[in-house]
């Protein structure tokens, strides 16, 4: 040990003559830069005040003026013409056009990192001067402590004297020259920081002043430091900030607590706020913000920890929120501040260990966020936030104490406190957002906040409270009970007209209470007949209080209703005998057309009722085709040409439904589009299936015996008119490709009815081709080769006319190579010649409705 100190003292000894004749050397060289430095200011102030004059035009008009003033043999001398210029010269006009001036070349802008690494070649020095200043108060404080070379308070003594000699140093050379600089700047951070280390360890490992002194004397020196940052400059600032964030880490030990820790990180925040009051900077604010959030992240999560991380993110919420400084701050920048400490909460919450949990603790931000000068301005929607991200949060811790990620529920023993604190929470937000509407009558977001806030506090406790799938008629009773108090607030509301903002959100409120009840009581077919009543009711209120925020929920309501109704047959957990029956589909559909009717023709609503109505007709439709070939089993499971049949009218027939909406929709137009495509094309998948997989002609299944009015109508004939139907709309396909595909399907539908008349339900081809089937085929598509020649010349459609004769020849090519092969004697003379009559025939009717 003597020796290591004797290595010490020697080594003091020839440093410090050593450093200090550098150092004044270097000193003197930086006063001759510092002159030159000057000198060239002062030239580049002067240009850029030239520059000014230049772009306003002034120094333009000057110029002219004292050229012309000049004395003949003080004008300047007129350039000489060369020939090439003599050439192009033009004699001017007598009164010639007013020269605009070409406003200078704007300087070019300097990357961030161009301006950095300039910065760092001409003050890396000083830099690395004041961060091993800064570096060497930390390990003497440091060191002191680990090898115990003096005593603690001897060594608290030692780190106190450094740091404020380190600052008395740096004052003493700024007013011994008369100006700031970069150097005094980094000898005061240096103490700063040593100052920090001494008075962290004077708390936390020394234990010679207690906590609340540590508190005081650490926000003295936090406060002065930035203090004496307007006087010093930008460099104490960085070198205050961040060292005093940096030192805990760098000093090490056990000592101390999380509350100390954090109480700390929000007075230096607290001073770096108040310093930009007078001074913002972009890298001054985020580096605040980041130092703030790093504290946070590394604090504990135990019992006491939650305590005092709830504390530390409502104070960082008020103090980031109430910027009164003298220099203007974007909106953006505390827009991202708030909603990073928003969201800290909701991690805050969500970390918490499930054996310590501190509910009342997790109050704090609510009436922060309502009550915070932010939420009375342009940040209207942060007690909304706060909310939604404390709902966030113990919906995450759910999930994670369950193991669940939908089927969340809190454990047992925690049901009890977590009763009392939604209690709390829908008090604190009701009176805290009364508080508000009261000083604001007229907006409307402090009524959203009232009403719908203790909703959603309701709707958390039956998500955690109750296991998930279970009715439960007590909480059903508590949400009919609260939509019952909405309604009787909103007749009272209906006759105070200063309170009449609060009017639309009550009714919301009374809707939104009555559709938790029928969630939480009903189950599957009565619970969307119970969510379809509300069709008519709140159409009805609409209209009668004026109040087209009601549409909002409205609209929530006729999704949810549409979506089960639509997904429902592919749902496994729902059994056909007890759920979703016919008149389930009957009854939304039939309140969608009531709301329909009652919304009027010029209703705003009218568009997406009539959407859903159409909707809603379609499944019912669907339901009921299904229901009477299934013999009332709606939800069978096999796909066979029934169920693909059956699908691929109903999907087609919703992608139509779609395109209607999309056209009546005026922000949703991409969404539906892109919905009617997605049907359409599984339409398309299942019309495949029936035509590859399931034709008749190489499968076997009972078509029916009845000629035409069989299973072949619905699976072939109906997909034709859907397709006509289609080629209506131009924007879902090409009319052209939807009118192909209808005459293919049609061509289909007619062969296969064709056998089907001649085979009855045995179709397969490997049965054999009668000849009065043969004949039959080339009969009918003369008469349609025909049909569509002479409806092509009657309305001039070309491509109906090219489709014709291509038929023809195809029904011609039969007869000749196919159905007179076997015809032999006078049989295939009567066969030809009717053939040439009838073909000379057509010719004739085709030129005669071609003059018409």
């Amino acid at each position: 040990m003597e020796f290591i100190f004797i290595i010490l003292v020697a080594g003091a000894a020839l440093l410090v003559p050593v450093g200090s004749l550098l150092g004044f050397l270097a000193f003197r060289q930086r006063d001759r830069h510092a002159s030159r430095v000057e000198a060239l200011s002062r030239e580049v102030a002067t240009l850029r005040q030239e520059l000014a004059a230049l772009k306003s035009g002034n120094a333009f008009g000057e110029f002219a003026q004292s050229t012309a003033d000049l004395a003949p043999e003080q004008a300047p001398a007129a350039a000489p013409v060369y020939p090439a210029q003599a050439e192009s010269q033009v004699v001017p006009e007598e009164n010639p056009p007013q020269a605009t001036p070409t406003p200078p070349p704007q300087p070019r802008q300097l990357s961030l990192e161009t301006r950095l690494i300039n910065a760092l070649k001409a003050n890396w020095m000083v830099w690395l001067g004041g961060l091993s200043v800064s570096l060497a108060g930390i390990f003497m404080v440091s060191h002191s402590i680990s090898a115990g070379l003096i005593g603690p308070v001897q060594q608290f003594a030692l780190a106190l004297l450094s740091g404020l000699a380190l600052h008395a140093g740096a004052e003493y050379l700024r007013r011994r020259h008369m100006a700031a600089d970069q150097v005094f700047a980094a000898l005061a951070g240096g103490g700063s920081i040593t100052l920090y280390a001494a008075l962290l360890a004077g708390v936390r490992h020394y234990e010679l002043i207690g906590p609340v002194t540590g508190l005081i004397l650490l926000a003295v020196v936090s406060l002065a430091t930035m203090a004496l940052a307007l006087v010093h400059g930008p460099l104490l600032a960085v070198m205050g900030l961040f060292g005093a964030y940096v030192v805990p880490l760098l000093v090490g030990g056990e000592g101390g607590s999380v509350l100390f820790v954090l109480s700390y990180s929000f007075l230096i925040t607290l001073s770096s706020m108040l310093l930009m009051r007078r001074v913002y900077r972009d890298w001054l604010w985020y580096g605040t913000l980041l130092g703030a959030l790093g504290w946070w992240l590394l604090a504990g999560m135990g019992s006491a920890a939650m305590l005092a991380t709830a504390g530390y993110l409502s104070a960082l919420f008020v103090l980031f929120s109430m910027w009164l400084g003298d220099v203007s701050l974007s909106g953006e920048r505390r827009r991202e501040a708030l909603i990073a400490l928003l969201a800290a909460w909701a991690v805050s919450i969500y970390q918490q260990p499930a054996t310590e949990v501190l509910f009342l603790a997790w109050l704090f931000i609510l009436p922060v966020a309502i009550l915070s000068p932010s939420g009375r301005g342009a940040f209207w929607y942060l007690p909304w936030l706060a909310v939604l991200a404390t709902v966030v949060g113990w919906l995450g811790f759910a999930a994670k104490a369950s193991g669940e990620f939908l089927l969340v529920t809190l454990a047992e023993e925690h049901h009890g406190m977590f009763l009392t604190y939604l209690m709390l929470a829908a008090v604190a937000t009701l009176m805290s957002g009364l508080w508000q509407w009261r000083q604001q009558l007229q907006l409307r977001r402090w009524a959203s906040l009232v009403m719908l806030a203790p909703v959603i506090w309701l709707l958390l406790g039956w998500l955690l409270l109750v296991p998930a799938g279970e009715a439960s008629g007590a909480w059903a009773l508590v949400s009919l009970f609260a939509g019952g108090v909405y309604g009787a607030l909103a007749w009272r509301l209906e006759q105070r007209s200063e309170w009449r903002a609060g009017l639309v959100w009550a009714l919301l409120a009374a809707h939104a209470s009555y559709s938790l009840a029928v969630v939480m009581w009903l189950q599957e077919a009565s619970l969307t007949l119970a969510l379809a009543a509300q069709f008519v009711s709140l159409v009805w209120l609409a209209r009668r209080y004026q109040a087209s925020e009601l549409y909002w929920l409205l609209k929530l309501v006729l999704a949810v209703v549409v979506a089960r109704l639509t997904f429902n047959p592919w749902l496994d957990n729902y059994q056909a005998a007890s759920h979703w029956t016919l008149l389930t589909y009957v009854g939304a559909a039939g309140f969608a057309v009531a709301a329909t009717w009652l919304a009027g023709r010029s209703g705003a609503i009218r568009p997406w009722l009539e959407g859903a109505s159409l909707h809603l007709v379609v499944l019912f439709m669907g339901v009921a085709l299904r229901f009477a070939l299934y013999d009332g089993d709606i939800f069978v499971r096999d796909y066979s040409l029934t169920e693909a049949a059956i699908n691929t009218l109903l999907w087609g027939s919703v992608s139509v439904v779609y395109v209607i909406r999309a056209r009546a929709s005026e922000t949703l137009v991409w969404l539906y589009r892109l919905f009617a495509w997605i049907l359409l094309a599984m339409a398309g998948l299942s019309y495949l299936v029936a035509v590859v997989v399931h034709n008749p002609w190489w499968t076997s299944g009972v078509i029916g015996e009845t000629p035409v009015f069989n299973l072949l109508l619905l699976a072939y004939g109906a997909p034709v008119l859907l397709a006509l139907v289609i080629s209506r709309y131009r924007e879902l396909v090409p009319r052209h490709w939807a009118l192909a595909v209808a005459g293919a399907a049609f061509l289909l539908f007619t062969a296969l009815e064709i056998r089907q008349i001649w085979q009855g339900s045995a179709m397969p081809l490997q049965f054999g081709v009668g000849e009065g089937e043969l004949y039959t085929y080339s009969v009918v598509g003369m008469l349609y080769a025909v049909a569509a020649i002479l409806w092509s010349a009657r309305n001039h459609s070309l491509m109906l006319h090219k489709v014709g004769m291509a038929l023809l020849g195809v029904v011609i090519a039969k007869i000749f190579l196919v159905d007179m092969s076997g015809l032999q004697g006078l049989w295939r003379v009567a066969a030809f010649m009717g053939l040439g009559l009838a073909l000379l025939g057509l010719a004739w009717v085709y030129r005669r409705s071609r003059k018409l």
